[in-house]
């Protein structure tokens, strides 16, 4: 028995193509044509090439605009680090007051000893003229910020702060009241918060005591003020 000859296939396949095909070669005939003869005003051809992509689909996804924003807002971080970072070289402070750009956002980490005196939270007369330096630099800028108070791991004694969870809070609420009486910053955008001893940046040892000790200012990446 002779086999069965293969069914044709009856659903048009893909002949479409072709005619499509030839059909945008024709239309890009055109165009190229038309260019050739004429001379577009530079505006309105980049406007006419910007509706296009965006009617293509063609223009930035939200994951590429979300790429270049983050990019935006790095390069901005890095030049207000930059201007920081001048306020404390001018100010010869550089011993006392470290600049860090990173996942927070700016980062001023200043050593407990040029803001408090032991088991005070009174700040220091000394390092108020660098705070309100640093209050005219944030202060144009919607960022929030954050005031960190640590300690090291000696428990005060004696006076009003019964332990280093008092004391660490009592001195970040001291920054946060100078910049906002001193500085003229709004008091909504800040936070104050205290950690006592548990976050410390070097091993809790006698020598590294003083390094501990410090405050921790932070122009967050986090969010803006209302």
């Amino acid at each position: 028995m002779a086999n069965a000859r293969p069914k044709r296939d009856e659903g048009g396949g893909d002949e479409w193509l072709m005619t499509f095909g030839d059909m945008m070669a024709l239309l890009l005939t055109f165009f190229v044509l038309l260019m050739g003869i004429s001379s577009p005003d530079p505006g309105k051809y980049s406007k006419a090439v910007k509706s296009i992509q965006e009617a293509l689909g063609a223009s930035l996804s939200s994951k590429e605009k979300l790429m270049v924003a983050e990019k935006e807002s790095e390069a901005s971080f890095n030049n207000l680090g930059s201007q920081v970072s001048q306020v404390i070289k001018d100010g010869n402070l550089q011993d006392v007051v470290k600049v860090e750009v990173n996942e927070k956002g700016v980062v001023l980490n200043i050593v407990g000893g040029a803001l408090f005196r032991a088991g005070s939270a009174t700040l220091e007369k000394g390092i108020q003229p660098l705070l309100l330096d640093v209050v005219q630099t944030i202060r144009k800028l919607p960022y929030r910020v954050i005031v960190e108070g640590h300690t090291d791991d000696v428990p005060p004694k004696g006076g009003p702060y019964p332990s280093n969870w008092e004391l660490s809070a009592a001195r970040a609420a001291s920054v946060v009241r100078f910049m906002i009486s001193e500085g003229g910053v709004a008091a909504d955008r800040f936070s104050a918060v205290g950690y006592a001893e548990f976050r410390p940046l070097y091993a809790l040892t006698k020598e590294n005591r003083a390094r501990n000790r410090r405050v921790e200012l932070i122009i967050s990446r986090e969010g803006v003020s209302r």
